[in-house]
């Protein structure tokens, strides 16, 4: 059974209202629509239509699950194993290296749901706090989706402070989490202050002396950071809450699933049938009673009387599969579905997968593509840095007791998506050959290696002409 997902919760609204704060939940019913089409769980679908008992139901939609589909390729277009971040201060490179090694891996699908909601949150979780002491403090990453996290302040574009919900595995069994990262108006830094309640009410929170309720970071930067596509809010003005990938495209969704769940049933409907005179079918011996289970894959019919004098022993149907129009129809809906999600036309396809090609091929015929991984990038980028300078940040000063500052993070991309890698080298190449560039700025950009360790290697202390 899928998850239901209907907005941030009532009882964790109530309880920061009572507190004083002014939770920013203004998009849930964008979000439980979202989450309808990324499940296959709405009204379309046919999920609100009560079961027949006859197991196909015809009125269920059948789906390739396009909105999944658009939210996974662009998670994996913007981020994959070849994303790195790091800083030319080599302490901090050393701890994000620690850190974030793995967030690729563990995040992408998370990077997907963001995508799919309009909105995630990536939270640095500040633990091996033991009682009083700090000294220990290390911090790991958890993930909030749209309907787990709710805007408390901001400045338009981005979120000042913000509320997440969560259930927890606790020694007392399950208990639901609230947490508040907002910050302290006379000291500037970032506090953490935390709730937990019963799963059942919701009224009073528990105790729990293993969970610090204020924690004060000792840094003015957010251990926090929200994660959303490249896309403008026009359902919701001043808010950092944005839009999912798929929101222009709920009617192409329609349209590629009403093609899909056609070819089903017109193969369905379409398979060659046998209509057998009565005298021609099998009784059993024992009832009298006409035997149609024996029959080829139960594609065998009692023909119908039609009152006639000489009917007829056997007649075939078999009105043909229109199989060409079947893919007309699904690839023209996949298309337009392309099209609305932002990857362009013809991105994806039933019958050929053209799939991601060099940037020479791209930019000539999707500038729309190209445009939009750089787009989505840049807004995700920003999320990253913002959350690994926080992290950074704060560990240290509980650690040390000390804001060590703002550190220096930067997020690179692999742009094989968006730049033809392959042209670029041979490009450089070329431009080392006829004496525009040094030879050792090759190895450094493509094999990673410092200035002085490509020059060793290439025996050259050549510098890059002036131009006249």
């Amino acid at each position: 059974m899928s998850r239901k997902v209907t907005g941030f919760p009532a009882w964790a609204t109530r309880f920061l209202r009572g507190l004083g704060y002014r939770p920013g939940n203004c998009m849930d019913e964008h979000i439980k629509a979202w989450w309808g089409w990324y499940q296959v769980d709405n009204g379309f679908y046919g999920v609100d239509r009560p079961d027949t008992g006859r197991g196909d139901c015809p009125d269920r939609h059948l789906s390739l699950r396009p909105a999944r589909m658009a939210a996974d390729e662009w998670a994996s277009l913007v981020m994959d194993d070849k994303t790195q971040m790091g800083s030319e201060d080599a302490t901090v490179n050393a701890w994000v290296g620690e850190r974030f090694g793995g967030f690729v891996g563990d995040e992408l699908d998370h990077l997907a749901l963001s995508f799919a909601l309009g909105t995630g949150a990536w939270v640095a979780d500040l633990g091996g706090i033991v009682g009083d002491s700090t000294a220990g403090t290390t911090a790991s990453i958890s993930f909030y989706d749209a309907s787990q996290l709710c805007p408390l302040e901001s400045d338009g574009d981005e979120s000042v402070s913000c509320a997440f919900v969560r259930r927890i595995s606790h020694g007392r069994g399950l208990l639901d989490q609230l947490q508040v990262h907002a910050p302290d108006p006379a000291t500037g830094t970032y506090h953490v202050r935390t709730w937990v309640f019963g799963t059942r009410s919701h009224q009073v929170p528990c105790a729990a002396d293993d969970i610090t309720a204020d924690l004060d970071t000792g840094t003015a930067l957010p251990c926090y950071a929200l994660v959303r596509p490249a896309i403008a809010n026009t359902y919701e003005e001043c808010t950092p809450l944005g839009v999912s990938v798929f929101d222009d495209a709920q009617d192409a969704i329609k349209l590629v699933d009403e093609a899909f769940d056609a070819s089903y049933w017109r193969l369905r409907v379409c398979q060659p049938r046998m209509v057998v005179d009565e005298a021609g079918l099998r009784r059993d011996p024992k009832t009298g009673e006409l035997d149609l289970v024996g029959t080829v894959d139960r594609r065998v019919f009692k023909a119908v009387s039609g009152g006639g004098d000489h009917p007829q022993p056997a007649t075939v149907y078999d009105p043909g599969l229109q199989a060409s129009e079947t893919d007309t129809a699904l690839n023209s809906a996949l298309s337009l579905f392309s099209a609305k999600c932002g990857f362009g036309p013809n991105y994806f396809s039933y019958s050929r997968q053209q799939g991601l090609r060099t940037a020479t091929e791209v930019s000539a015929d999707n500038s729309q593509l190209f445009r939009n991984v750089r787009r989505h990038e840049q807004v995700v980028g920003d999320a990253i840095e913002r959350l690994v300078a926080g992290a950074w940040a704060a560990e240290t000063a509980l650690r040390t007791g000390t804001d060590p500052g703002v550190p220096d993070v930067k997020v690179t991309w692999d742009d094989s998506i968006v730049e033809d890698t392959a042209t670029e080298r041979a490009l450089m190449k070329d431009d080392i050959s006829r004496g525009l560039a040094p030879a050792w700025l090759y190895p450094v950009r493509y094999y990673g290696m410092s200035e002085d360790e490509a020059k060793a290697l290439v025996g050259s202390q050549q510098a890059v002409p002036e131009e006249a």
